[in-house]
């Protein structure tokens, strides 16, 4: 990752490689996380008046003071607190405990800060009803957040980055074959099975890999260098290990450029400059 964000411009979002930009796209996002793209706008409050009574209407619990700071909670407390579903639990506990999952998600993985340890409370209020929360552009936020955690990296130089390394990282394996991992292909009863989407499954599934193998930051730095334009794939989600697994349609927005939000955080996808 060092050496792949040392080639990022903040001014275009995009890395620059030998052969010319390119960057995640809400393409990406969709056929990797299997998250929406096209929805309303994750957006609204931002401050959280009453922290208490906002976890207790919604996940009917009262935190600690000790997790709570500003508007987050520790991760470590959802995952302590909802980490077993009680047995016979009714829809109302399980919705609750969906909450926390999704919640724990977000500050973890989706769209985490630099620490990955807290997630804002605002996401919480996007999650009473979990009927319509499929209805909101989860993809674009995750988009936003991981633009903007680049663009902190390279400005002040952080020891962790923000935002979501797990697209990140399969982005590249995706795209740059001459860094990514040997899998063998998922047979047509593993597909049907749904474990070759989101796409990223079939990198995050050790049991695919042979051989991960260690590089050095200096030996990933030249192997950027040293690309060659067929390391490179344009558009790996036409090939055809990659394309069966795909069980949806990925919307037009995909190759829009258009600003992509996550509440304050307002980025631009510019996907005119990297789309093939």
């Amino acid at each position: 990752m060092t050496s792949l964000l040392e080639r990022w411009r903040t001014e275009t979002h995009t890395f620059h490689f030998p052969h010319g930009e390119t960057t995640v796209t809400l393409e990406d996002v969709a056929v990797l996380l299997g998250l929406p793209i096209d929805g309303d706008v994750v957006t609204g409050p931002t401050i959280v008046q009453d922290i208490f009574s906002t976890f207790h209407e919604h996940l009917w619990v009262i935190p600690p003071l000790t997790v709570i700071r500003g508007n987050s909670i520790r991760v470590s407390w959802l995952n302590n607190t909802f980490q077993q579903l009680p047995q016979n639990a009714n829809n109302n506990v399980i919705a609750q405990y969906a909450r926390a999952y999704i919640l724990t998600l977000i500050g973890s993985i989706l769209m985490p800060d630099t620490s990955a340890a807290r997630v804002h409370v605002m996401y919480l209020l996007k999650l009473p009803d979990l009927n319509v929360v499929n209805n909101y552009s989860w993809g674009s936020a995750v988009l936003a957040c991981l633009y903007r955690g680049l663009d902190h990296d390279i400005h002040i130089r952080q020891e962790n980055i923000g935002g979501c390394m797990i697209l990140l990282q399969c982005w590249a394996w995706e795209r740059i074959t001459s860094i990514a991992l040997q899998l063998d292909p998922l047979s047509d009863e593993e597909v049907a099975a749904g474990d070759g989407f989101p796409v990223c499954r079939r990198w995050m599934n050790q049991a695919n890999r042979r051989n991960a193998g260690f590089l050095l930051v200096s030996e990933f730095r030249l192997k950027f260098d040293q690309i060659r334009t067929r390391q490179f794939l344009w558009r790996p989600y036409i090939q055809n290990e990659v394309r069966r697994l795909i069980v949806v349609d990925i919307p037009i927005v995909a190759r829009a450029t258009i600003p992509i939000i996550c509440f304050v955080t307002v980025e631009f996808q510019q996907a005119d400059r990297v789309m093939r």
